[in-house]
């Protein structure tokens, strides 16, 4: 049976029973329940929940009641039609949305916590899922499980075929997982800091059931994450007044050397990566080449660019993204360019694997940056720059170009050479100190 036959099975089940699961489940302590969930998703409630598996709305109504904007997330619509009901009741702002844990309709770093309570033991692919939910969560995000479990063992639930199908039963996999194989569910997909702590008072007194727990794990804070937003804040600041030194003289020059280096085929597809007020790229667009798109972390950089586009109707379409994290299939440019782009990297190794990733066979890389001749690149304060970005290195920002060389080699490059822009310069400028690095996959 196909996984999503077996969902499909899994939600008619609970269909079925929504008119009787909270009479069944009426046991908690709502109180306990409400200051366990302000304990561990802390007091700033501008910060986002999604409840997975949340039935009729048990999480997703608290939480939205005490501030926090909850999406409850289901595969019973049934379960969630009495949920919707209860949040009526109750006042809250808790919206519900059908969905399965193994795909959830959200971008990459966006939620700030995912909470269940008696879903993990239900799971179908198991490490697809917590995968999928380390996607969507913010760095610095938690997950928070909750289930029933038996102290000092774990999950119990294999000793029930709940679903009355020895297919779907096979497969939930973890559904008698000990507490160390949960631990290493999370762990083993991308989640730190992963424990489970047990949650004592949460059901009223006079019933006799295993106690709750909460197994729980962080999204890491990557290094490249928070410089990529110090990148991003600079530039943004920045975007404003950079043409008025950073423009290039004479257009037409410019454009002539440019169309050398990328060659005669108007209808390759190329790819200017930190575009930036999109100088290069709508340079490329003018010349008449079709299928040209920049990309940037800096809205407000490629705001400019795409108004210089429609101005010169160069058709050059932009994109969000950083440029050691592209957005694109593998294989897909005849052309990587960048400009002005090597000394900013903080991971440049990276970025040039990345570009070499996307480049078609026989693409070319053209890396544009001012050099010192016979030297490399030299940038004067590139330490405040390096501070105000929040960064912990840049390699390439002082940097010999044979260096540069041999690392484009090393990436698999082919024909490495560096080449001269003749009598292009800045508009602030006499220096004709702009080169190239070029090589070919």
């Amino acid at each position: 049976m196909e996984v999503t036959n077996v969902i499909k099975k899994i939600g008619e089940y609970w269909d079925e029973r929504s008119l009787i699961f909270d009479k069944e489940h009426d046991t908690e302590d709502l109180n306990a329940w409400e200051a366990t969930l302000a304990r561990l998703l802390g007091a700033d409630i501008n910060k986002s929940v999604v409840d997975l598996g949340t039935g009729t709305g048990f999480l997703a109504n608290m939480t939205s009641k005490m501030g926090y904007p909850t999406i409850g997330i289901d595969i019973s619509k049934e379960m969630m039609r009495i949920g919707v009901r209860h949040a009526k009741n109750a006042q809250t702002n808790a919206v519900y949305m059908e969905g399965s844990a193994l795909s959830l309709p959200f971008m990459d770093n966006t939620v700030d916590y995912i909470i269940n309570t008696r879903l993990i033991w239900t799971l179908v692919e198991a490490d697809t899922a917590i995968k999928e939910w380390c996607r969507i969560i913010k760095p610095g995000g938690k997950i928070y499980c909750f289930n029933r479990m038996m102290e000092g063992v774990g999950l119990t639930s294999s000793k029930v075929n709940i679903y009355k199908d020895d297919v779907v039963n096979e497969l939930l996999e973890i559904k008698g997982a000990q507490m160390d194989e949960l631990i290493s569910l999370l762990a083993r997909n991308g989640l730190c800091d992963v424990k489970i702590e047990k949650l004592p008072g949460l059901t009223r007194p006079g019933f006799n059931y295993e106690p709750w727990f909460v197994l729980m794990g962080t999204k890491p804070v990557i290094r490249r994450h928070v410089e990529e937003d110090g990148i991003a804040e600079f530039w943004n600041k920045n975007a404003k007044n950079y043409e008025a030194t950073h423009q290039v003289k004479n257009k037409e020059m410019w454009k002539k050397v440019l169309e050398e280096f990328v060659g005669e085929n108007k209808n390759q597809t190329i790819l200017d990566v930190a575009t930036g007020t999109g100088i290069i790229a709508n340079m490329l667009g003018s010349i008449g080449y079709e299928n040209v798109m920049g990309i940037d972390l800096s809205e407000d950089m490629m705001a400019i660019a795409i108004e210089h586009a429609l101005e010169e109707n160069t058709n050059v379409k932009f994109k969000l993204a950083n440029a050691m994290e592209l957005p694109f299939n593998d294989e897909i440019f005849d052309l990587v360019i960048s400009s002005r782009l090597l000394w900013t990297l903080t991971e440049p190794d990276d970025a040039i694997k990345e570009w070499k990733r996307v480049l078609k066979s026989g693409g070319q890389i053209i890396a544009i940056n001012e050099l010192e001749p016979e030297i490399g690149i030299r940038c004067e304060n590139i330490d405040d720059y390096r501070k105000n970005i929040k960064a912990v290195n840049l390699p390439y920002g002082n940097v010999d170009q044979e260096e540069i060389i041999e690392k484009l080699k090393e990436c698999g490059l082919k024909n490495v050479e560096i080449k001269h822009l003749k009598d292009c310069r800045l508009i602030n400028s006499e220096r004709e100190n702009w080169y190239a690095f070029i090589g070919i996959k």
